[in-house]
């Protein structure tokens, strides 16, 4: 059988072996399917399902272990396929980068302007979530390059990371809050509010769930959110205290909302991570010295 006609009979068995099934499915006659088998039976001296009533029935150990190889073959296919994709794609100049909407808008909104203006001939495809969504991504070869918030969990023998950026988490209120006139925070003054903070698709949820832990705090995390903008202008409606990376505060209204740091704070680090790899093509030697570059620039 070629790819096709492993797919067809994979069909075939996925349909409960019920030829009409399966023909709509995928767009193919049923007598087209059915001469499929016929022929390979007839072929190869090997019968692949029993029959009842004339009809396919249920496959026989042979056909079970074709079955078998079958969904590995084709699996391997797929991921032929998408690694032709992809390689092509950083041939003509692509890259794919994953990161956090917030460290895009905050970190990256002057870099990728100036890089793609600057290299017109690479072009950087963007990919947002959160850095446990990104991890994945990266893990699965799904991008070239992720920016990721320390702890990145990753293989030190397989992933190279690069610090570009530390900072910490701070609290963020409304400022007529209680806590508004606090200069530092100790966890425990949380205890009497409600906690806001990223969804669990981002580290930042981890580590503030896990510092709370530390802690033994009686606080609870009640919200919840990828958007940083409705986190911290939920604040306004009620006593909620909302924990995210300090970097947020150049985003929010100052005479409004209030950034307080802790005494003892969750570290922010942004990570520019990377597959290790023998060789690298130029187009993305490019683009991570670049990256490197712009946030290792010397302080004038």
């Amino acid at each position: 059988m070629d790819i096709q006609q492993l797919y067809y009979f994979m069909n075939i068995v996925e349909c409960g072996c019920n030829l009409s099934l399966a023909a709509k499915k995928i767009h193919i006659t049923q007598s087209a399917l059915s001469q499929l088998i016929i022929n390979f039976e007839a072929n190869e001296e090997l019968v692949l399902f029993y029959r009842k009533n004339g009809r396919l029935d249920s496959l026989t150990p042979s056909g079970e272990k074709l079955y078998a190889y079958a969904q590995q073959i084709t699996k391997l296919h797929e991921q032929m396929n998408d690694m032709v994709r992809k390689e092509a794609a950083k041939q003509k100049g692509t890259i794919r980068i994953g990161l956090p909407s917030l460290i895009l808008r905050i970190f990256f909104s002057s870099f990728f302007p100036k890089f793609t203006l600057a290299n017109p001939d690479i072009q950087i495809e963007i990919i947002e979530g959160g850095s446990n969504q990104l991890r994945k991504m990266l893990f699965q070869n799904d991008l070239d390059y992720a920016i990721l918030i320390e702890p990145t969990s990753l293989d030190p023998k397989a992933f190279e990371e690069h610090v570009i950026q530390i900072d910490e988490m701070t609290a963020f209120v409304y400022h007529d809050h209680p806590l508004a006139y606090k200069k530092m925070l100790n966890w425990e003054d949380l205890e009497p509010y409600p906690i806001g903070t990223f969804n669990e698709s981002f580290t930042t949820n981890e580590l503030v769930r896990n510092k709370l832990a530390e802690i033994q705090s009686k606080a609870k995390i009640m919200f919840q959110s990828s958007s940083w903008d409705y986190l911290v202008e939920a604040t306004q409606e009620s006593k909620i205290v909302t924990v995210l990376p300090s970097p947020i505060e150049r985003t929010m209204d100052k005479s409004l909302f209030k950034e307080i740091p802790f005494k003892d704070p969750i570290p922010f680090n942004v990570l520019l991570c990377r597959p290790i790899k023998s060789n690298y093509s130029e187009v993305e030697s490019k683009v991570y010295e670049s990256i490197l570059s712009y946030f290792y620039q010397p302080i004038i």
